[in-house]
């Protein structure tokens, strides 16, 4: 399908200061990047020191770069774990190891990574047989706004943010609690609250503390009740473990161990165990307690409750209120009851990537 990218910057930028690659994994897990003539390309380690590679604090970076003045559209073939990255005023650095089948991309909550000072954002997207997957992305930062549409045989899809980028940062910083205003690392981004001060050892780092010790002694005493599509289970905290035993099959049984801030801020750690079905029942809670619903289980998929009660991912709900929709993926599994900014088809055409400043 074709990608194509518009510049929508109002001059800030012009077209040979937009940088993009389309990077993703090919059906063997090799990660691989799309070249001007829409062929995935293996990469190799050898691709940090090929000629035309970037170089940038001392270091080798590979080059999988086109800007819009180059080109403006591709044909992008189907691959998995895909990535369109774009940066802007300046090449985004990327890093192959491991002889190709890793692809280290930019790190946020790293001051000493070369992208530190990188105006950078991207898109995440899957195309495989049953056609495409998409979406815009704040789970790990904001860059600026980009929209994006996905058409088909039957009519268009948008998603992603509209507004300006400055009026982003300014009504940020005017709402949100003041701990989640430490997250705007000005000028180039914000940041979400894993790569920020809510990590293990931050000044944020207790955030969940108390309402998870609250939930834990509450359910010691009351069931919670969590319906999904593989049915019904009830939910009772055992011995500090959180334990949801299928309704018509007692001896299934599905556990949660007590959480920290961080894997609720990360949705992964103790909410990424065990098979399936378990993990369905952790994206479940771990969506609860980063909108604060997990003491209203009834209300669990009624975004007009969501965040109205602290503690609460007050980041996520900022881009939720910013976003086309309502729809954005302010935290890992923020597709937990459909508030994710993913759009699908069985049957694409194109996606149009508008990219937009102020």
């Amino acid at each position: 399908m074709k990608f194509s990218f518009i510049n929508n910057t109002n001059r800030k930028y012009s077209s040979d200061q937009i940088y993009f690659t389309i990077t993703g994994k090919n059906t063997s897990g090799h990660f691989c990047h799309v070249n001007k003539s829409g062929n995935l390309i293996p990469c190799n380690d050898g691709d940090n020191n090929a000629p035309g590679h970037l170089t940038k604090n001392g270091q080798n970076w590979c080059n999988y770069l086109y800007t819009l003045n180059e080109i403006s559209e591709i044909e992008v073939p189907p691959m998995y774990w895909g990535r369109a990255y774009i940066s802007l005023g300046s090449p985004i650095y990327l890093k192959v190891v491991n002889n190709g089948q890793d692809l280290v991309g930019p790190d946020p909550a790293n001051p000493f990574d070369p992208n530190a000072d990188v105006y950078f954002d991207f898109v995440e997207f899957t195309i495989d047989n049953t056609g495409c997957y998409v979406n815009t992305t704040q789970v790990d930062q904001f860059g600026f706004p980009m929209v994006i549409e996905l058409i088909s045989s039957d009519g268009s899809k948008k998603v992603g943010i509209t507004e300006s980028r400055s009026a982003l940062f300014s009504e940020y910083i005017k709402t949100v609690p003041v701990e989640f205003q430490s997250l705007v690392h000005e000028p180039y981004r914000i940041v979400s609250p894993f790569r920020g001060g809510f990590v293990d050892n931050g000044k944020y780092a207790t955030y969940f503390d108390n309402y998870i010790r609250n939930m834990w002694k509450y359910y010691t005493s009351n069931q919670l009740q969590l319906t999904i599509p593989q049915g019904t289970f009830i939910g009772k905290v055992e011995n500090n473990i959180f334990t949801f035993t299928k309704t018509d099959s007692p001896n299934a049984k599905y556990t949660i161990n007590y959480p920290k801030s961080g894997d609720v801020f990360r949705c992964n750690g103790v909410f990424t165990t065990g098979d399936a079905i378990q993990q369905l029942i952790q994206a479940r809670i771990s969506a609860m307690f980063n909108r604060h619903m997990l003491e209203n289980p009834a209300n669990s998929c009624k975004p007009e409750e969501f965040y109205k009660n602290s503690p609460a991912n007050y980041y996520a709900q900022f881009w939720h209120l910013h976003s086309i929709d309502n729809k954005s993926y302010g935290f890992p599994v923020d597709d937990v009851c459909e508030q994710s900014s993913l759009i699908a088809h069985p049957n694409p055409k194109e996606l149009k990537v508008t990219i937009s400043w102020d």
